[in-house]
């Protein structure tokens, strides 16, 4: 499977988290811990936040493997950011093309994931029909993971729709798709999304649930009879859910199965003042020249970024929501 860092907090050079821990994203590239998969070599991606100069992320993605990528080492070293996205592809669904690699952008929004999603190529159908044309449209390629993401944001715009009507004072202009360029036009500032990106991804993975639960049920493959009430009851085959996304202010990043919680990917948080680093070692602490004692640093990962890292394991079937201001929070998702 994939592997995946994100990171928010006071501005770092990319590097921090790609080329300088022991065991940062290109030696996850080469030796990860996921037993079976211990090569992610299908590509990579990156998505960074400069909110001085635009709230759209930079992204750059390439095909080839991540340790042999020159112009990332270049490029990491010398650019800085608070809020990153990094992620290495070990290829499940769809080719190995520069469109199937993640980070998946829209607007100010950026999202990948780790996994998969069961009977794809017969639930794909039914999943683009849930889409709005808008987020139909957003998809590149032919990843499971982007189209789960065109979902997302088919259910964040229904959310945004809601939350402004509610708010919505006479007179401000909100984003329309009548824009010719809606890269330039961010979602609204009223929007609080703090609340809206977990309740909307937690909406997203449990309604990928039902819809596998249901395949299973009509095929034969699980008894209807197993159904537990109106709870999500764990299917035959592994819905690995390990998502992230991102406006650059806040983070939502989930770890959540379908099937049975014993095989469910991993995923590690830990959050400080700072992040610091030292020929190779990394960990979250107190610099004696930081300003403030509050964690204002969060890191999610896919595995520990160094062996004296420390970090705690995101609970299974649960999300960690973050955002800039120092809000954390781990909350259930079922």
């Amino acid at each position: 499977m994939c592997r995946f860092i994100f990171y928010l907090g006071t501005p770092i050079k990319l590097s921090s988290i790609i080329t300088e821990p022991s065991h940062g994203l290109l030696a996850q590239s080469i030796h990860s811990n996921c037993p079976g998969v211990t090569l992610n070599a299908d590509g990579f991606g990156i998505s960074w936040y400069v909110p001085e100069i635009t709230p759209i992320p930079g992204v750059f993605k390439d095909i080839t493997p991540a340790w042999s990528n020159i112009n990332l080492r270049q490029l990491s070293r010398v650019t800085k950011s608070g809020c990153i996205m990094a992620h290495v592809r070990a290829a499940s669904a769809g080719a190995i093309v520069n469109t199937n690699c993640h980070p998946f952008t829209y607007k100010n929004l950026s999202w990948m994931h780790n996994g998969t999603i069961p009977y794809f190529l017969k639930l794909k159908r039914d999943i683009i029909n849930l889409c709005s044309d808008s987020a139909f449209e957003m998809i590149k390629g032919t990843t499971d993971s982007e189209v789960l993401f065109a979902l997302f944001i088919t259910n964040y715009e229904k959310e945004i729709q809601y939350q402004t009507e509610k708010v919505k004072p006479s007179g401000v202009v909100y984003y329309s798709h009548e824009f010719n360029e809606p890269e330039e036009v961010p979602y609204s500032k009223e929007i609080n999304n703090t609340e809206v990106l977990p309740k909307v991804l937690k909406d997203t993975i449990q309604q990928i649930h039902q819809i596998v639960l249901s395949y299973e049920v009509s095929n034969g493959i699980l008894d209807d009879s197993m159904i537990e009430g109106a709870s999500l009851s764990i299917t035959s085959a592994f819905g690995k859910l390990n998502l992230a996304v991102t406006d650059g202010k806040t983070v939502v990043a989930s770890r959540y199965i379908t099937g049975d919680p014993k095989c469910a990917h991993s995923l590690y948080w830990s959050r400080g003042p700072t992040i610091q680093f030292d020929k190779g070692s990394c960990r979250i602490g107190k610099c004696n020249d930081s300003p403030s004692p509050s964690p204002n640093c969060l890191v999610i990962s896919s595995e520990p970024l160094a062996q004296d890292f420390k970090c705690e394991e995101v609970p299974i079937n649960h999300m960690v929501v973050g955002n800039a201001a120092g809000y954390f929070s781990i909350d259930p998702i079922n």
